[in-house]
């Protein structure tokens, strides 16, 4: 039977890295917790909406021709001129509504209401929502001021023998952010 020995400096120093070693671990343990702690920063900020929505009437809101040439004949007048600005990146909706031309006693006009890009000028295919029907156009990304104007129009018939007299009507415009 042979028994190995070992060299009384080998295993010294064997004995001393090893005690290095532990020495070294168990003093970074003293020195590094091995817990760890966490907080949350909460963040916040507003954003104001800068929509906004302008109507001007044009002359022809107040001079619709309802008799001569016009009567029984299908008529597209510009009524309005419409400023619209929103800073939502989601756009706007804008609601129109439509309705009669009303006189008492006399034949109700009905009138067909849309939109068109300023200076775009309305055909009969551009009214596709019924008198009395709110017509909707929306967008879908937010625009300076300036770029999202809009003409408003209205097509009506007047019948062939309107009763004489003053017919009125009125539109309400209305914008929501998106």
């Amino acid at each position: 039977m042979k028994i190995l020995s070992q060299s009384p400096a080998i295993s010294n120093s064997s004995i001393l890295r090893i005690l290095a070693a532990l020495g070294m671990t168990l003093g970074a343990t003293a020195i590094m917790p091995s817990e760890a702690f966490a907080d949350t920063v909460n963040l916040s900020g507003d954003v104001t909406s800068t929509l906004t929505l302008s109507t001007t009437a044009t002359a022809g809101a107040s001079a619709l021709t309802l008799d001569g040439a016009a009567a029984g004949n299908q008529q597209i007048v510009q009524v309005a001129d419409l400023g619209i600005h929103t800073n939502n990146e989601q756009g706007y909706l804008l609601t129109v509504t439509s309705g009669n031309l009303t006189k008492t006693g006399g034949t109700d006009i009905a009138f067909q209401t849309t939109t068109t890009n300023s200076g775009t000028t309305a055909l009969t295919g551009d009214f596709t929502v019924a008198s009395g029907t709110d017509y909707t156009f929306s967008t879908a990304t937010a625009n300076a001021s300036g770029t999202g104007d809009r003409d408003l129009w209205i097509q009506y018939t007047p019948a062939a023998l309107q009763d004489p007299g003053t017919y009125t009507g009125s539109i309400t415009v209305t914008v929501a952010d998106n």
